[in-house]
């Protein structure tokens, strides 16, 4: 137990600088059929200077395999970690230029992290010395590998 306890302790005085990479998928409805809704994300995450996201979302058609719609989100913010909490302060975020907007994009994503001005909490959670584990609350947790 005062392994643990001593691992913990440690883990909170380090600096996190992580690379993050993860996929997901999950059905939606889209007018009148069934879609998949498949995203793929890229994060930077550092404590010192600013940390970055960048996320492609697709939206496809579940029957034909067709794309019906896609957006590109890009954003820079500032972390700060408070213990198992990770603080988010978004400072910047864009859009690709040539998304394909439907509302079972927008709508189901949590979008929060490309919004300027966005203050937002994360759990963080060591899986192992260089694992980690982020949970915003909803359904979705981010896998990261310490650098």
């Amino acid at each position: 137990m005062s392994v643990a306890l001593g691992r913990l302790m440690t883990e909170r005085d380090e600096r996190l600088d992580l690379w993050c990479t993860g996929e997901s998928a999950h059905e939606v409805s889209s007018g009148m059929h069934p879609a998949w809704l498949m995203t793929r994300f890229r994060l930077d995450l550092s404590l010192e200077g600013l940390s970055h996201m960048r996320m492609i979302a697709q939206l496809i058609d579940a029957e034909t395999g067709d794309e019906i719609g896609t957006i590109h989100r890009n954003s820079a913010f500032e972390v700060n970690q408070q213990k198992q909490r990770l603080q988010v302060n978004v400072m910047r975020g864009a859009k690709g230029e040539t998304d394909k907007s439907l509302p079972e994009l927008t709508g189901t994503l949590s979008m929060f992290i490309f919004r300027p001005d966005s203050s937002l909490s994360y759990w963080v959670r060591s899986l192992s010395g260089m694992r980690y584990l982020f949970d915003d609350g909803n359904d979705m947790f981010i896998l990261c590998s310490r650098r």
